[in-house]
């Protein structure tokens, strides 16, 4: 994903993501992409490893960001509709969290995010159709004037991020993140 910051591009081949020894998580950022492992048996909480950098989710969301221009870091606290389930948040919910980018001294800064249900819509992922529930999240920082709108495609029957757009930070490209979600098999690279 460095390569995010000179503009070369980097395609991830599509047999490395078809084909999983272990749960994935492929980011398409700018013109860049990276492939990213979980150690086995992650859930909920999942650090993902790639060559230079490393970013945690919980449970689909990112809630650290290190490696790139701009490191992230935002904590979800125990009413968060991520740590609660997307699936059980009515519209207009909101939460408040806080979110450093130490790289750059800002810390502390507060995070608004209003979730609303989008549509279901189809996605194909690994070759099949399948319906998701679709969940907006708009998040404002009022304190560097930052707006944005992310987007998390949620399995209705496990309630399993399978894909979203995010926006972790005002100086970096959003994130189009795909997680495959399949058991480790084999030796892990």
């Amino acid at each position: 994903m460095q390569i995010l910051t000179d503009g070369k591009q980097n395609r991830i081949p599509a047999e490395r993501v078809n084909n999983p020894r272990v749960d994935t998580l492929l980011i398409a950022a700018g013109q860049a992409e990276g492939l990213y492992v979980a150690p086995k048996g992650s859930a909920g909480r999942i650090r993902w490893y790639g060559l230079t950098e490393q970013l945690e989710t919980y449970n689909g969301r990112i809630s650290q960001l290190v490696g790139l221009e701009t490191d992230v870091t935002a904590l979800l606290g125990n009413d968060d509709p991520f740590v609660t389930g997307l699936l059980n948040i009515d519209d207009g919910t909101q939460v408040s969290r806080t979110v450093d980018f130490p790289l750059t001294y800002q810390t502390g800064l507060q995070q608004l995010a209003t979730y609303y249900r989008g549509p279901v819509e189809y996605l194909a992922i690994d070759g099949k159709q399948q319906a998701y529930q679709r969940i907006d999240e708009q998040i404002l920082m009022p304190q560097i004037n930052f707006r944005a709108t992310n987007y998390y495609w949620v399995n209705p029957a496990t309630g399993q991020v399978r894909r979203s757009i995010q926006h972790p930070a005002p100086n970096l490209p959003a994130m189009n993140m795909l997680f495959t979600h399949h058991p480790a098999q084999g030796e892990q690279p």
